[in-house]
C-alpha cells in the first residue's frame, strides 16, 4: 500500500508555506496549465514541467511562460527543484510510480492532487459537488448526473477526469450549483481536502494491479472518497456489491442504494422492463438509450444523486429533450453551504434523450 498520502491539513486555499517558498506543477496537460494558472493568480512562485516536448497548446504554455513567478521547464522534470518544493501539484495523467513524484516523495514534499486545489477554491465559493467513483461506469454515469442537473434548468457541469478541470473552473468565474466530478483512486489518494456533499461508488473489482501491490491498496485509495464525511452527507452505493458497502464502512452521512437484483432505493424491476425510485417508476428499460446492465445501474446512480441534489422525477416535467426532471422545492437544489476542511478525453456524453421518462 502506498504510505505517502498527504495530511489531512486544514487551512486556507494556499498554505503560508506556498507563498514563501515554490510550489510544483508536474503534468502541463489542460489540469496542470490551470493549477498553474489559478496557483499564479494567488501570488504563488510555481515551477512547471512535464517529460514531453509537446503536452499541450503552444499558445497555452506561452501564455504560462508569460506570467510572473512561473518558471517553466517543456521536455524534462528538475528533480532537485521538485525535491525542494512546498507542495507538488500532480495531473490526473501523471502515473504515481513516475520520477517526480518517487523525488517528491522521497524529500516528503506533500502531493496534491489538481482536483484537491481546484476543489477547495471551488467549495470556498460555495459550489457544491457530486463525486462519481469506482472500477467502471464513472465517465458514463459523471456525464448522466451533469446531463440531468443541466435538464432540471440548474447550473451544473461535468469535470474531474472528464469535462474541465476544476483549476479551470475557478480561474474562469463561471458559477456553477452542482459540479458532477468523476475521480479516480490515485486522485482520490492525493486529495486530502476533496469534501462532495454527494458521493457514487459504481462497482468494485481488481483494477490497476500494475500500480498497486495488492487489491486491498487499490480498495484503500477507494475508500478515501469517504475520508471527510459529514453527517449531512449522502452516499450512492452499489446494494448489489457487498465489497461496495463495505468500503463505506461506518464513514458519517446517509446511504442510498441502488441495485439490479433486488429492490433497493433504485431499482430494476426485470420481468416489467422498468428502472424505479423507490415504488415510483423512473423509465421503461426500452426508453433507456444505453446498452447493457451495467448502464442501467450507472442510470439508477445518477437518478438518485441528482434526486438527493434536489431534482425529482416528473411525469408532468417532460420537457421534450428527455429530461424529464424539475426542481423539487422541498428538497433545495442547494442543500447546504459546503465547508472545505481545510481531465481525460472521451467521455461518453449520453444522448439527450437518454432518460425520458415513462408517462
Amino acid at each position: 500500500m502506498r504510505s505517502d498520502r498527504a495530511g489531512d491539513v486544514e487551512g486556507a486555499l494556499i498554505p503560508a508555506t506556498w507563498r514563501r517558498g515554490v510550489v510544483a506543477v508536474v503534468g502541463l496537460g489542460k489540469s496542470g496549465v490551470a493549477a498553474t494558472r489559478l496557483l499564479a493568480r494567488e501570488g504563488v512562485p510555481v515551477y512547471a514541467s512535464d517529460a514531453s516536448d509537446h503536452p499541450y497548446g503552444a499558445e497555452a504554455l506561452a501564455a504560462l511562460q508569460s506570467l510572473d513567478g512561473v518558471a517553466l521547464d517543456v521536455g524534462r522534470h528538475d528533480l532537485a527543484r521538485i525535491r525542494s518544493a512546498a507542495a507538488v501539484i500532480v495531473s490526473p495523467g501523471v502515473p504515481p510510480e513516475a520520477p517526480p513524484l518517487a523525488a517528491a516523495r522521497e524529500a516528503r514534499v506533500p502531493i496534491l492532487s489538481e482536483i484537491d486545489l481546484g476543489f477547495r477554491a471551488l467549495a470556498a465559493a460555495g459550489t457544491h459537488g457530486i463525486a462519481i467513483t469506482g472500477t467502471n461506469g464513472k465517465t458514463t454515469t459523471t456525464a448522466l448526473v451533469a446531463h440531468l442537473l443541466r435538464g432540471a434548468g440548474l447550473r451544473a457541469e461535468a469535470a474531474g477526469n472528464i469535462g474541465r478541470p476544476l483549476a479551470d473552473i475557478a480561474l474562469s468565474g463561471d458559477r456553477y450549483q452542482w459540479l458532477a466530478i468523476e475521480v479516480s483512486s490515485f486522485q482520490l489518494h492525493d486529495s486530502p481536502h476533496f469534501a462532495p456533499e454527494i458521493g457514487i461508488v459504481t462497482n468494485l473489482a481488481p483494477d490497476h494491479l500494475d500500480r498497486y501491490p495488492t487489491v486491498e491498496a487499490y480498495y484503500a485509495d477507494k475508500q478515501l472518497l469517504f475520508r471527510n464525511a459529514r453527517a449531512g452527507d449522502v452516499w450512492v452505493l452499489n446494494g448489489d456489491e457487498p465489497p461496495v458497502l463495505d468500503l463505506a464502512g461506518q464513514a458519517p452521512g446517509r446511504r442510498v442504494l441502488f441495485a439490479l437484483r433486488r429492490r433497493a432505493d433504485g431499482w430494476y424491476d426485470a420481468s416489467a422492463r422498468r428502472l424505479h425510485l423507490g415504488d415510483d417508476a423512473l423509465l421503461a428499460r426500452d426508453e433507456l438509450r444505453l446498452l447493457g446492465d451495467h448502464n442501467v445501474a450507472n442510470a439508477l446512480a445518477a437518478a438518485l444523486a441528482v434526486r438527493e441534489a434536489g431534482v425529482t422525477p416528473d411525469r408532468r416535467g417532460d420537457r421534450g429533450d428527455g429530461s424529464a426532471v424539475r426542481v423539487d422545492a422541498r428538497r433545495p437544489a442547494q442543500r447546504r453551504a459546503v465547508h472545505p476542511p481545510g481531465a481525460a478525453a472521451g467521455a461518453a456524453v449520453p444522448p439527450r434523450d437518454c432518460l425520458r421518462r415513462v408517462g
